[in-house]
Order: structure tokens, then C-alpha cells, then sequence
């Protein structure tokens, strides 16, 4: 048994049909190719990568493959779930170097992944199936579990983002709560870093890979102060949890 398992989150890359097409005026396959390089950089060898929503913006097949053909080359397995700009299905049939809307083994640790894309709603919901599915795989083992979805279901202090979160967040309470072997929840959406609490567990909120929002703002607003960034997380043999965020310079927006 090894003591620590490293894992990278990787969110909200925004990729469109176009790998040269601008988004916000950001070049996202630039931004997010970037953002992956500087991670494997500092981690060259990690036990997953966990990419956590909003991965093609316009849900295109074009997107999605794109993305595929970047995951076959690397040197891990890697997590994916859906994010509100994603298409789900296309996103599980397109995605086949990735698990999707599943649990990932690494060590004794189980990751899973959940789907919190709701139709025609930037907000989340994971509803009653998938909400009881969460609560039958959670039965069947007490293996120490990273719970990871798109939307925080906690609040991150943004107003408008918050409007926009995880609608069912109780009834995800409701089941974390009866399971303590849930020891962290990894969450995007929001474009930024936080540290939250729910249901008595840690909510590690990352940053996205291209443009960042501003902390505390209550209507829509960039924080052109912060770069793009990911999270490195450390998940140690007695059942810890342990994060730190990185970011990663773009002086095309003078952030870094």
C-alpha cells in the first residue's frame, strides 16, 4: 500500500469545435493545453487526472474528440463528469480514454464522478436516480471516497454564481451525511479557487483553465488579477486529504 496517491483537477475548459476559436477573448485550447502542460510538468507521473465540467462549450463532436485525442496521450487514468455547457451523451460517447459518470479505484480510495447537468440551466441538479445510485454505491463499500461533481453545492459567496449551483444539494447532504467514508468533494463551476464546507466534509472549489470570476461579487464580474490555474490534491493512506491550487501565468491577459 502506498502512502500518498496524487491526483490532478483540471476544470471548466471551455473548448469549442474550433480549436482556434476565441472564447471571451480567450484562446480556450491554448489556455487549456497550457494548463495541462505546467501540471504534468510539476506532476509528471500522477494516479489520475479528474476533469470536472464544462470541457466543450458548445457540446460539439468535434470538441469532445479533440479533447479524446489529448487524453489517449496521457500517462494516467482520468475522471470526467459534466459540466452545464456540456452534452452529456455525447460527452460518454466521445470520451473513451476517460471514465465518465463513474467510480475511478486508485489505491484504496474510490473517485466517483457525478452528473449535475440540468437542461437548459446553467444550475445543477443531480436528481432522484442518480442521488439513489450515489447511496447504493456508497453501501456497497467503505472504501475512502473523493465525491466530485461540477457544481458546488455549497455557496461560494459569489451571488450570481450561487443562484446557479446544485439544486438537490440537500438530498446530497442527506446521503454524505449517512456515509462517512465520503471524505471530500471536488467541484468547477465557479471559475476560482475556495474552500467550503458541506455536510461536514471539505468542498475544494478550482479554478478554471481559462478565465477566472471575481470572489464576492454579486453580479457577474472576471477577476483579470488571477491566472488560470488547477488543483493538486494528495490523498494519503490514513485516509487524508490534502490540496493545494497552482496557478499557471498568461500575460497575453496581463494575470499571472
Amino acid at each position: 500500500m502506498r502512502a500518498t496517491y496524487q491526483i490532478l483537477h483540471i476544470t471548466d475548459l471551455h473548448l469549442c469545435a474550433d480549436a482556434g476559436q476565441l472564447l471571451h477573448g480567450w484562446p480556450v485550447e491554448q489556455a487549456f493545453q497550457r494548463v495541462l502542460a505546467a501540471a504534468l510538468e510539476r506532476t509528471p507521473a500522477p494516479d489520475a487526472i479528474v476533469l470536472g465540467g464544462d470541457l466543450v462549450d458548445d457540446g460539439s463532436l468535434a470538441g469532445y474528440q479533440r479533447l479524446d485525442a489529448t487524453l489517449a496521450g496521457l500517462p494516467c487514468p482520468v475522471l470526467a463528469m459534466a459540466g452545464n455547457h456540456d452534452d452529456p451523451h455525447r460527452m460518454a460517447q466521445t470520451l473513451v480514454h476517460a471514465v465518465v459518470h463513474e467510480r475511478l479505484q486508485v489505491g484504496e480510495w474510490q473517485l466517483i464522478a457525478l452528473d449535475g447537468h440540468l437542461a437548459g440551466s446553467d444550475a445543477g441538479e443531480l436528481g432522484e436516480t442518480q442521488i439513489a445510485r450515489l447511496d447504493g454505491w456508497l453501501a456497497e463499500s467503505d472504501a475512502p471516497t473523493l465525491l466530485c461533481l461540477h457544481h458546488p453545492p455549497a455557496d461560494v459567496g459569489a451571488a450570481w454564481i450561487d443562484a446557479i449551483g446544485l439544486r438537490d444539494r440537500d438530498r446530497l447532504a442527506g446521503v454524505i451525511e449517512r456515509h462517512p467514508q465520503v471524505h471530500a468533494l471536488l467541484c468547477g463551476h465557479a471559475h476560482q479557487a475556495a474552500a467550503l464546507d458541506f455536510a461536514g466534509r471539505a468542498c475544494l472549489v478550482t479554478p478554471s483553465t481559462m478565465r477566472q470570476f471575481a470572489p464576492g461579487a454579486r453580479c457577474f464580474a472576471q477577476d483579470d488579477r488571477r491566472a488560470p490555474g488547477y488543483r493538486s490534491i494528495q490523498l494519503s493512506a490514513n485516509q487524508g486529504v490534502a490540496s493545494t491550487v497552482e496557478r499557471v501565468p498568461w500575460r497575453d491577459h496581463g494575470c499571472g
